[in-house]
Protein backbone atom coordinates (compact mmCIF):
# COMPACT_ATOMS: atom_id res chain seq x y z
CA UNK A 1 0.00 0.00 0.00
CA UNK A 2 1.77 3.13 -1.26
CA UNK A 3 -0.98 5.66 -0.53
CA UNK A 4 -2.52 6.49 2.84
CA UNK A 5 -5.66 8.21 4.10
CA UNK A 6 -5.77 9.31 7.73
CA UNK A 7 -9.29 9.21 9.16
CA UNK A 8 -9.49 11.77 11.98
CA UNK A 9 -12.28 11.12 14.48
CA UNK A 10 -12.60 10.03 18.11
CA UNK A 11 -12.96 6.70 19.90
CA UNK A 12 -16.69 7.19 20.56
CA UNK A 13 -17.48 7.54 16.85
CA UNK A 14 -19.59 4.41 16.35
CA UNK A 15 -21.81 5.46 13.44
CA UNK A 16 -20.24 2.88 11.10
CA UNK A 17 -18.99 5.33 8.49
CA UNK A 18 -15.31 5.02 9.49
CA UNK A 19 -15.16 1.17 9.26
CA UNK A 20 -17.07 1.33 5.96
CA UNK A 21 -14.53 3.74 4.54
CA UNK A 22 -11.59 1.74 5.89
CA UNK A 23 -12.90 -1.31 4.05
CA UNK A 24 -13.41 0.59 0.79
CA UNK A 25 -10.00 2.24 0.97
CA UNK A 26 -8.16 -0.98 1.64
CA UNK A 27 -10.02 -2.69 -1.20
CA UNK A 28 -8.50 -0.03 -3.46
CA UNK A 29 -5.01 -0.61 -2.11
CA UNK A 30 -4.97 2.49 0.10
CA UNK A 31 -3.82 2.27 3.72
CA UNK A 32 -6.55 3.56 6.05
CA UNK A 33 -5.12 4.90 9.30
CA UNK A 34 -7.66 5.78 11.97
CA UNK A 35 -6.61 8.61 14.28
CA UNK A 36 -8.68 9.18 17.42
CA UNK A 37 -8.26 12.76 18.63
CA UNK A 38 -9.27 11.91 22.20
CA UNK A 39 -6.39 9.41 22.36
CA UNK A 40 -3.87 12.17 21.64
CA UNK A 41 -1.55 12.90 23.37
CA UNK A 42 -1.93 10.07 25.90
CA UNK A 43 -2.00 7.13 23.47
CA UNK A 44 -1.32 8.37 19.95
CA UNK A 45 1.76 10.23 18.79
CA UNK A 46 2.40 12.74 16.01
CA UNK A 47 5.55 14.52 14.84
CA UNK A 48 5.84 17.68 12.75
CA UNK A 49 9.45 18.12 11.67
CA UNK A 50 10.62 21.40 10.15
CA UNK A 51 14.37 21.90 9.76
CA UNK A 52 14.44 24.82 7.35
CA UNK A 53 15.08 22.67 4.29
CA UNK A 54 12.44 19.96 4.59
CA UNK A 55 9.21 19.26 6.44
CA UNK A 56 7.48 16.07 7.47
CA UNK A 57 4.20 15.20 9.16
CA UNK A 58 4.44 11.78 10.77
CA UNK A 59 1.90 9.66 12.64
CA UNK A 60 2.71 6.62 14.74
CA UNK A 61 0.94 3.46 13.56
CA UNK A 62 1.68 0.76 16.13
CA UNK A 63 5.46 0.42 16.07
CA UNK A 64 5.83 2.20 12.72
CA UNK A 65 5.97 5.90 11.93
CA UNK A 66 3.99 6.80 8.79
CA UNK A 67 4.96 9.94 6.86
CA UNK A 68 2.17 11.71 4.98
CA UNK A 69 3.05 12.33 1.33
CA UNK A 70 1.51 14.73 -1.23
CA UNK A 71 -0.59 11.92 -2.74
CA UNK A 72 -2.06 10.98 0.65
CA UNK A 73 -5.15 12.56 2.23
CA UNK A 74 -6.69 13.44 5.60
CA UNK A 75 -10.41 13.19 6.36
CA UNK A 76 -11.31 15.42 9.31
CA UNK A 77 -14.60 14.05 10.61
CA UNK A 78 -14.83 14.53 14.37
CA UNK A 79 -12.72 15.77 17.28
CA UNK A 80 -12.77 15.37 21.04
CA UNK A 81 -9.51 17.08 21.78
CA UNK A 82 -7.40 15.29 24.42
CA UNK A 83 -10.46 13.53 25.80
CA UNK A 84 -8.47 10.79 27.52
CA UNK A 85 -6.38 13.02 29.73
CA UNK A 86 -6.67 11.82 33.34
CA UNK A 87 -9.72 13.27 35.08
CA UNK A 88 -7.63 13.50 38.24
CA UNK A 89 -5.29 16.11 36.73
CA UNK A 90 -5.27 19.60 38.18
CA UNK A 91 -8.10 21.45 36.40
CA UNK A 92 -5.94 24.27 35.07
CA UNK A 93 -3.21 21.89 33.94
CA UNK A 94 -5.76 19.65 32.21
CA UNK A 95 -7.26 22.66 30.45
CA UNK A 96 -3.83 23.80 29.32
CA UNK A 97 -2.97 20.35 27.97
CA UNK A 98 -6.29 20.20 26.11
CA UNK A 99 -5.77 23.63 24.54
CA UNK A 100 -2.22 22.78 23.50
CA UNK A 101 -3.29 19.43 22.03
CA UNK A 102 -6.04 21.07 20.00
CA UNK A 103 -3.71 23.82 18.78
CA UNK A 104 -1.11 21.24 17.79
CA UNK A 105 -3.49 19.00 15.82
CA UNK A 106 -5.21 21.93 14.12
CA UNK A 107 -1.81 23.34 13.27
CA UNK A 108 -0.36 20.19 11.74
CA UNK A 109 -3.50 19.62 9.67
CA UNK A 110 -3.20 23.19 8.40
CA UNK A 111 0.43 22.42 7.45
CA UNK A 112 -0.29 18.96 6.02
CA UNK A 113 1.49 18.31 2.70
CA UNK A 114 -1.59 16.56 1.34
CA UNK A 115 -5.29 17.09 0.61
CA UNK A 116 -7.48 17.64 3.70
CA UNK A 117 -11.25 17.12 3.62
CA UNK A 118 -12.13 19.53 5.10
CA UNK A 119 -9.56 21.66 6.96
CA UNK A 120 -10.62 22.17 10.60
CA UNK A 121 -10.39 25.94 10.25
CA UNK A 122 -12.73 25.84 7.24
CA UNK A 123 -15.16 23.63 9.17
CA UNK A 124 -15.19 26.11 12.06
CA UNK A 125 -15.39 29.20 9.82
CA UNK A 126 -18.27 27.84 7.76
CA UNK A 127 -20.24 26.55 10.74
CA UNK A 128 -21.43 30.02 11.77
CA UNK A 129 -25.22 30.19 11.28
CA UNK A 130 -25.47 33.96 10.61
CA UNK A 131 -22.83 33.65 7.90
CA UNK A 132 -24.58 30.65 6.35
CA UNK A 133 -27.91 32.50 6.14
CA UNK A 134 -26.25 35.61 4.75
CA UNK A 135 -24.42 33.70 2.01
CA UNK A 136 -27.48 31.57 1.15
CA UNK A 137 -29.64 34.69 0.78
CA UNK A 138 -27.05 36.39 -1.42
CA UNK A 139 -26.97 33.33 -3.67
CA UNK A 140 -30.74 33.47 -4.14
CA UNK A 141 -31.81 30.71 -1.77
CA UNK A 142 -34.96 31.28 0.30
CA UNK A 143 -34.18 31.63 4.02
CA UNK A 144 -36.39 32.01 7.12
CA UNK A 145 -36.81 35.32 8.92
CA UNK A 146 -34.22 35.19 11.67
CA UNK A 147 -33.10 37.19 14.67
CA UNK A 148 -29.93 36.34 16.60
CA UNK A 149 -29.60 38.54 19.67
CA UNK A 150 -29.14 39.03 23.39
CA UNK A 151 -31.71 41.87 23.37
CA UNK A 152 -34.91 40.69 25.16
CA UNK A 153 -37.04 43.52 23.74
CA UNK A 154 -36.01 42.76 20.17
CA UNK A 155 -36.63 39.05 20.70
CA UNK A 156 -40.09 39.73 22.15
CA UNK A 157 -41.06 41.94 19.20
CA UNK A 158 -39.71 39.45 16.66
CA UNK A 159 -41.60 36.51 18.16
CA UNK A 160 -44.85 38.51 18.25
CA UNK A 161 -44.40 39.44 14.59
CA UNK A 162 -44.16 35.83 13.31
CA UNK A 163 -47.62 34.84 12.02
CA UNK A 164 -47.10 31.09 12.55
CA UNK A 165 -45.06 31.44 15.71
CA UNK A 166 -41.31 31.22 16.22
CA UNK A 167 -38.67 28.70 17.22
CA UNK A 168 -35.45 29.05 19.19
CA UNK A 169 -32.12 27.48 18.26
CA UNK A 170 -28.62 27.30 19.69
CA UNK A 171 -25.72 28.93 17.88
CA UNK A 172 -23.35 26.16 18.90
CA UNK A 173 -23.39 22.60 20.11
CA UNK A 174 -22.19 21.93 23.63
CA UNK A 175 -22.91 19.10 26.08
CA UNK A 176 -25.72 19.41 28.61
CA UNK A 177 -25.91 16.72 31.31
CA UNK A 178 -28.80 15.69 33.54
CA UNK A 179 -28.53 14.77 37.22
CA UNK A 180 -27.57 11.22 36.31
CA UNK A 181 -24.69 12.43 34.14
CA UNK A 182 -26.41 11.51 30.86
CA UNK A 183 -25.77 13.85 27.95
CA UNK A 184 -28.91 15.61 26.70
CA UNK A 185 -29.41 17.07 23.23
CA UNK A 186 -30.78 20.60 22.91
CA UNK A 187 -33.26 20.55 20.03
CA UNK A 188 -34.96 23.38 18.16
CA UNK A 189 -37.83 24.52 20.40
CA UNK A 190 -41.21 25.98 19.45
CA UNK A 191 -41.84 29.06 21.58
CA UNK A 192 -45.00 29.24 23.67
CA UNK A 193 -46.51 32.14 25.58
CA UNK A 194 -44.69 31.25 28.80
CA UNK A 195 -41.32 31.52 27.04
CA UNK A 196 -41.87 35.25 26.55
CA UNK A 197 -41.46 35.82 30.26
CA UNK A 198 -38.06 34.14 30.24
CA UNK A 199 -36.38 36.29 27.60
CA UNK A 200 -34.46 38.23 30.25
CA UNK A 201 -32.21 35.18 30.34
CA UNK A 202 -30.69 36.47 27.10
CA UNK A 203 -28.48 38.71 29.23
CA UNK A 204 -26.47 35.57 29.99
CA UNK A 205 -26.21 34.25 26.41
CA UNK A 206 -27.55 35.14 22.95
CA UNK A 207 -29.89 32.87 21.00
CA UNK A 208 -31.25 32.43 17.49
CA UNK A 209 -34.96 33.00 16.84
CA UNK A 210 -36.63 32.05 13.55
CA UNK A 211 -40.10 32.20 12.14
CA UNK A 212 -41.82 28.83 12.32
CA UNK A 213 -42.20 27.45 8.82
CA UNK A 214 -45.08 25.41 7.45
CA UNK A 215 -43.60 22.07 6.38
CA UNK A 216 -44.63 19.74 3.60
CA UNK A 217 -41.29 17.92 3.74
CA UNK A 218 -37.92 18.24 5.43
CA UNK A 219 -34.77 17.64 3.41
CA UNK A 220 -31.25 16.53 4.25
CA UNK A 221 -29.00 17.37 1.31
CA UNK A 222 -25.58 15.73 1.62
CA UNK A 223 -22.88 17.19 -0.60
CA UNK A 224 -19.76 15.10 -1.19
CA UNK A 225 -17.35 16.69 -3.63
CA UNK A 226 -19.30 17.28 -6.82
CA UNK A 227 -22.12 14.89 -5.91
CA UNK A 228 -25.37 15.96 -4.25
CA UNK A 229 -27.60 13.43 -2.46
CA UNK A 230 -31.03 14.71 -1.41
CA UNK A 231 -33.39 12.82 0.91
CA UNK A 232 -36.83 13.83 2.19
CA UNK A 233 -38.95 12.93 5.19
CA UNK A 234 -42.49 13.89 6.19
CA UNK A 235 -41.73 14.85 9.78
CA UNK A 236 -45.26 16.14 10.37
CA UNK A 237 -46.62 12.57 10.37
CA UNK A 238 -44.47 11.61 13.36
CA UNK A 239 -45.69 13.00 16.71
CA UNK A 240 -42.89 14.86 18.44
CA UNK A 241 -40.94 15.49 15.22
CA UNK A 242 -42.97 18.45 14.00
CA UNK A 243 -40.52 21.12 15.19
CA UNK A 244 -37.20 19.24 15.00
CA UNK A 245 -37.15 15.87 13.22
CA UNK A 246 -34.01 14.89 15.15
CA UNK A 247 -36.11 14.61 18.31
CA UNK A 248 -37.69 11.49 16.80
CA UNK A 249 -34.77 10.64 14.55
CA UNK A 250 -34.71 6.94 15.46
CA UNK A 251 -38.43 6.57 14.66
CA UNK A 252 -37.87 8.22 11.26
CA UNK A 253 -34.79 6.21 10.26
CA UNK A 254 -36.66 4.14 7.67
CA UNK A 255 -38.90 6.97 6.47
CA UNK A 256 -36.38 8.88 4.37
CA UNK A 257 -36.78 8.67 0.59
CA UNK A 258 -34.75 10.02 -2.36
CA UNK A 259 -35.76 13.51 -3.45
CA UNK A 260 -35.21 15.33 -6.73
CA UNK A 261 -34.20 18.90 -6.03
CA UNK A 262 -35.36 21.58 -8.46
CA UNK A 263 -32.51 22.30 -10.87
CA UNK A 264 -32.24 25.91 -9.74
CA UNK A 265 -32.06 24.94 -6.06
CA UNK A 266 -29.37 22.37 -6.80
CA UNK A 267 -27.40 24.93 -8.81
CA UNK A 268 -27.52 27.43 -5.97
CA UNK A 269 -26.48 24.83 -3.38
CA UNK A 270 -23.59 23.86 -5.62
CA UNK A 271 -22.59 27.53 -5.84
CA UNK A 272 -22.84 27.73 -2.03
CA UNK A 273 -20.33 24.89 -1.73
CA UNK A 274 -18.02 26.51 -4.27
CA UNK A 275 -18.10 29.77 -2.34
CA UNK A 276 -17.20 28.16 1.01
CA UNK A 277 -14.47 26.09 -0.64
CA UNK A 278 -15.41 22.82 1.04
CA UNK A 279 -15.95 19.27 -0.19
CA UNK A 280 -18.56 18.16 2.35
CA UNK A 281 -21.64 19.56 3.99
CA UNK A 282 -24.96 18.24 5.31
CA UNK A 283 -27.60 20.85 4.48
CA UNK A 284 -31.02 21.08 6.12
CA UNK A 285 -33.94 22.50 4.15
CA UNK A 286 -37.72 22.69 4.36
CA UNK A 287 -40.21 22.32 1.50
CA UNK A 288 -43.27 24.43 2.23
CA UNK A 289 -46.78 23.45 1.09
CA UNK A 290 -46.54 25.88 -1.85
CA UNK A 291 -43.33 24.19 -3.03
CA UNK A 292 -40.89 26.84 -1.84
CA UNK A 293 -37.54 25.35 -0.81
CA UNK A 294 -36.11 27.08 2.26
CA UNK A 295 -32.47 26.82 3.36
CA UNK A 296 -32.09 26.39 7.13
CA UNK A 297 -28.43 25.62 7.77
CA UNK A 298 -25.40 23.73 6.53
CA UNK A 299 -23.60 21.35 8.88
CA UNK A 300 -19.97 21.32 7.64
CA UNK A 301 -19.26 18.06 9.47
CA UNK A 302 -22.82 16.78 9.81
CA UNK A 303 -23.83 13.15 10.20
CA UNK A 304 -24.78 11.20 7.09
CA UNK A 305 -24.26 7.44 7.47
CA UNK A 306 -27.88 6.69 8.43
CA UNK A 307 -28.79 7.58 4.83
CA UNK A 308 -26.48 4.83 3.62
CA UNK A 309 -27.25 2.19 6.22
CA UNK A 310 -31.01 2.80 5.92
CA UNK A 311 -33.24 3.98 3.08
CA UNK A 312 -32.45 5.53 0.63
CA UNK A 313 -29.09 3.69 0.87
CA UNK A 314 -26.99 6.40 -0.74
CA UNK A 315 -23.37 5.33 -1.52
CA UNK A 316 -21.97 8.03 0.75
CA UNK A 317 -18.87 6.17 1.98
CA UNK A 318 -17.95 5.42 -1.63
CA UNK A 319 -18.44 9.07 -2.59
CA UNK A 320 -16.22 10.20 0.30
CA UNK A 321 -13.52 7.73 -0.69
CA UNK A 322 -13.67 8.93 -4.31
CA UNK A 323 -12.94 12.48 -3.15
CA UNK A 324 -10.14 11.40 -0.81
CA UNK A 325 -8.31 9.33 -3.45
CA UNK A 326 -8.92 12.02 -6.08
CA UNK A 327 -11.08 9.97 -8.43
CA UNK A 328 -11.35 12.05 -11.64
CA UNK A 329 -14.24 14.50 -11.40
CA UNK A 330 -15.00 13.72 -7.73
CA UNK A 331 -13.45 16.74 -6.02
CA UNK A 332 -14.58 20.33 -6.13
CA UNK A 333 -11.91 22.90 -6.83
CA UNK A 334 -10.15 23.83 -3.59
CA UNK A 335 -9.51 27.42 -2.62
CA UNK A 336 -6.62 26.41 -0.40
CA UNK A 337 -3.21 27.69 -1.44
CA UNK A 338 0.07 26.70 0.13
Amino acid sequence: MNRMVMLVTWSGDVSGIVPAMQELLEARGVRALRFDTDAFPTEQQVRFVHDGATEALQVRDGEVWRTLAPDDAIWYRRARWAGKLPATMDRQLRHGCTVESEAFLRGVMAAAPCFVMDPPEAVRENGHKPYQLSLARRLGLATPRTLATNDPAAAHAFIRACPHGAVAKMLSAFPVYDEQGEEQVVFTTALAEDHLGKLEGLRYAPMVFQERLQKALELRVTVVGRRIFAAAVDSQRQPGAEVDWRERGVSLLRSWVPYDLPAETERRLSEYMERIGMQYSAIDMVVEPDGRHVFLEANPAGECYWLQYNSPHFPLAQALVDVLVDEPGARRASRRVG
